[in-house]
């Protein structure tokens, strides 16, 4: 069979038809040709560009990418059309992740420093790599890897790196899930988050979640979201979200209901009250949920709710019984809902919603998701909890660490100070971080590794969640190393941190693998000899192999979790172990008088940011001008807090506000909007950097570094929404950087009307009546009013 290029990426933009294509087509070898040509020279002027397949698993939790090559530059990340996560969709943040590569301020060379108060200095790499060799050699036992969450070929050789050099292995998420990860495994037995069929439910009821913005993978849910709207062939979907500041998720909601926080636990129950006392679903669901929270649910009538959390009844009663009678329903919560000290309670309440309408396992509901298809690559990963940290950073302050390797994430930035990281990190001999700008932990450390970016090296990426079946991202170097602008050198002599383990592991007699590449492709060549179906179907283990690389991944729609089951394990105890002491409800005088909008003590609200995230976007200048949807704000850090609480403390906006806890205090800028409930302030995370790069450093300030000791009674995860602050103006004012500009409204005047042409009556005589005559009347008008004044 005879097919050019043309048209054969014409069919592999379809799944089904790739999958026949590449099972029956005979496709000659050249087209399967797939790997950036990262060995082209700069200066080729043939002006072609290239497309290539790739996956950004720290940027873009497991989204498929196809990144534009043209002489050897990455220019442009757009969403791959044919993957099942975002399926073509893209976000902004895509394109930023591109200027760390040719970033001004990356790491040239590897950095030491001899002594813990000394400057760095650059080294050569067989310094560098010799130093690190011996740390490793000399601290047997007494080592610790921290990376983000990866569930990829780098988790599997860091794991095993660990186990064979007596290292302990800890993930580290500024904001992670331990809390939501936790509950499920508690309530359904699921290992791993489950699917969330959006697109095809009639009904959802979000709590706290901003997954249409920043929760897992927000060009998934944009995908699926609009589906949903779309009503999928039916019926236009309507959508609940629960959250006490809007955000982009909440601005899109049918109605947005803001509880006081902390008391998102009592509203899922409410609403369950609501349901089963009017008998809204079968009596079978309705016994099932009674055996998994087994309480008095007359604590939770409609009436005691609505006063917890100061919504109405009728919102209450009006989202139960849509929730009840529009089905398929989901309800799932995440994000700030999950991170109280009853955050386990919260969201066992949140989920168990699901049993009430039988959301479980069925189309339009929860979905659990099967294993990885490597059992080499773990399927989840999520940060360890506070309780773990504060065992770790005991350790560290005992002497009992002597090696720390650290990649993927920056402590000192991300932990609050409450931890005391600082001091403990000090106190380590050899300290090793892998990146590719200078950030706030490396002031700290004694040997720097310039990294290779996701566009330089390889690796794979299990989606976390994953749609259903089972899925694997690949990543593959687009570029090779790039020269400077005036020719002198690289922008960066990195190497890959998988690697580079690898290496020394080899070096110190631990063969773990050669390198990334040979480990990839030798397992991908392993998977053509286990799978008979998939998206990939070839005689050839190697055109199976770049098969999936041009793809950029491999899925199976047949490979889905049918071991799923209902688990009732200690439910019942975990009210008792719930600590409300964080939620300060106000009393019946302040709800009823309004005293309350002149309380200058708030609940904080910290949320991730749209453009630059927990930080790990901040180095790049695309993210850091992409306006926030809701202030359209950019630049900075501001505070957002009700319109007319903040008249009645005669703040406005750009007002420099100190916000202060009782572990510290930082400014930002006030950003009074309706958007937000009365005695609650949004911050975004990210800003406040010492480092990072001449975007980042001294910009805006840390919000996660005056977070309260706080945790989840049952997870021992960080209660990054509990803490609560006092807020003062400082006198001093600055503008806040934003898109939406200051013009204020202005009356205009009328326009003249639209011809209307009556019956029986011509054009000219149509015009002369509507628009000569009004502009006659208007003038007469104007004339007799000035007449008037004089």
């Amino acid at each position: 069979m005879k097919i050019n290029r043309r048209e054969f990426l014409s069919l592999t933009g379809k799944s089904a038809a790739g999958a026949m294509i590449f099972a029956a087509c005979g496709l000659p070898e050249k087209e399967l040709i797939v790997q950036s040509p990262v060995g082209y020279p700069e200066d080729l002027v043939r002006g072609e560009d290239a497309w290539y397949a790739t996956s950004m698993p720290d940027y873009a939790n497991g989204d498929g990418v196809i990144v534009r090559v043209v002489q050897g530059r990455a220019t442009k990340v757009e969403g791959n059309p044919d993957h099942p996560i975002n399926r073509g969709v893209a976000t902004a943040r895509y394109d930023s992740t591109l200027q760390i590569l040719y970033h001004p301020d990356r790491i040239k060379e590897p950095l030491s420093r001899y002594s813990k108060s000394g400057n760095v200095i650059n080294v050569s790499w067989n310094k560098a790599t010799n130093d690190l060799r011996n740390m490793i050699r000399d601290s047997k036992d007494k080592i610790t890897i921290v990376t983000n969450p990866l569930r990829s070929h780098s988790s599997y050789v860091s794991s095993e790196f660990a186990k064979k050099f007596g290292a302990k292995n800890m993930y580290f998420d500024p904001i992670n899930q331990n809390t939501q990860q936790h509950t499920l495994k508690r309530i359904f037995d699921l290992d791993r988050l489950p699917h969330f069929d959006i697109e095809n439910s009639q009904t959802i009821l979000s709590f706290g979640a901003d997954w249409l913005s920043t929760w897992y993978s927000p060009a998934q849910y944009n995908e699926m979201y609009g589906a949903f709207r779309e009503g999928n062939g039916g019926e236009r979907g309507y959508f609940v979200h629960v959250d006490p500041r809007m955000s982009n998720t909440a601005a899109s909601a049918d109605l947005w209901l803001s509880p006081i926080p902390g008391t998102e636990s009592d509203l899922a129950l409410g609403i369950a009250y609501e349901i089963i006392t009017n008998n809204l679903v079968e009596e079978k669901f309705i016994n099932q949920f009674l055996s998994v929270i087994d309480f008095n649910l007359n604590e939770y009538s409609t009436s005691i709710v609505a006063k917890k959390c100061d919504i109405s009844e009728e919102k209450i009663k009006e989202t139960a019984k849509h929730f009840a009678k529009h089905t398929p329903s989901i309800a799932f919560g995440g994000g700030s809902s999950e991170a109280h000290t009853n955050g386990t309670f919260t969201t066992t309440a949140i989920y168990c919603l699901n049993i009430l309408t039988n959301s479980i396992n069925t189309k339009g509901g929860i979905i659990p998701n099967p294993e990885s298809v490597l059992p080499k690559i773990n399927s989840t990963a999520t940060g360890n909890s506070l309780t773990d940290w504060e065992n770790e950073i005991n350790r560290w302050s005992n002497g009992e660490v002597k090696t720390l390797i650290i990649r993927g994430v920056d402590l000192l930035h991300g932990m609050p100070e409450f931890t005391g990281i600082e001091e403990a990190i000090s106190k380590i001999e050899n300290v090793v971080c892998f990146g590719q700008v200078y950030n706030d932990t490396m002031d700290y450390a004694d040997l720097i590794l310039p990294e290779d970016t996701c566009f330089e090296s390889w690796d794979t990426n299990i989606p976390e969640p994953a749609p259903g079946y089972q899925v694997l991202g690949t990543q593959q170097p687009i570029v090779g190393q790039t020269m400077t602008s005036d020719g002198s050198g690289v922008i960066s002599n990195s190497k890959s941190f998988g690697d580079l383990i690898l290496q020394i592991s080899k070096d110190l007699g631990e063969n773990i693998g050669n390198n990334m590449e040979s480990m990839i492709k030798g397992d991908l060549k392993e998977l053509h000899g286990n799978v008979s179906d998939g998206s990939i179907i070839s005689n050839s283990s190697d055109n199976f192999t770049n098969g999936i690389l041009q793809r950029g991944g491999w899925w199976n729609l047949s490979n889905k979790n049918k071991n799923f089951k209902l688990s009732t394990k200690g439910i019942s105890s975990i009210k008792s172990n719930s600590d409300f002491s964080s939620i300060d409800h106000h009393s019946d005088e302040e709800q009823n008088s309004g005293d309350k909008h002149h309380s200058s003590d708030f609940f904080l609200a910290p949320f991730i940011s749209n453009s630059i995230l927990d930080g790990r976007l901040a180095y790049a200048p695309w993210a850091q001008q992409t306006p926030d949807p809701i202030s359209s704000a950019s630049w900075s850090t501001w505070v957002e807090i009700n319109s007319h609480q903040a008249e009645d403390l005669n703040i406005r906006e750009g007002d420099v506000l100190q916000i202060t806890s009782s572990n510290g205090s930082i400014e930002a800028l006030a950003y009074p909007h309706p958007g937000i409930r009365p005695g609650v302030i949004g911050v975004p995370i990210g800003q406040g950097n010492k480092n990072g790069g001449r975007y980042a450093e001294g910009r805006g300030s840390n919000v996660l570094s005056i977070l309260a000791n706080m945790r989840d009674s049952e997870s021992g995860a960080l209660a990054w929404a509990a803490t609560k602050v006092t807020v003062s103006k400082t006198g001093n004012r600055r503008k806040v950087p934003k898109m939406e500009g200051d013009v204020e409204a202005r009356p205009v005047e009328p326009g003249v009307p639209v011809l209307v042409v009556s019956p029986n009556e011509t054009a000219k005589e149509a015009q002369e009546h509507n628009h000569h005559q009004y502009q006659k009347e208007l003038f007469e008008k104007k004339d007799s009013k000035s007449k008037s004044d004089h």
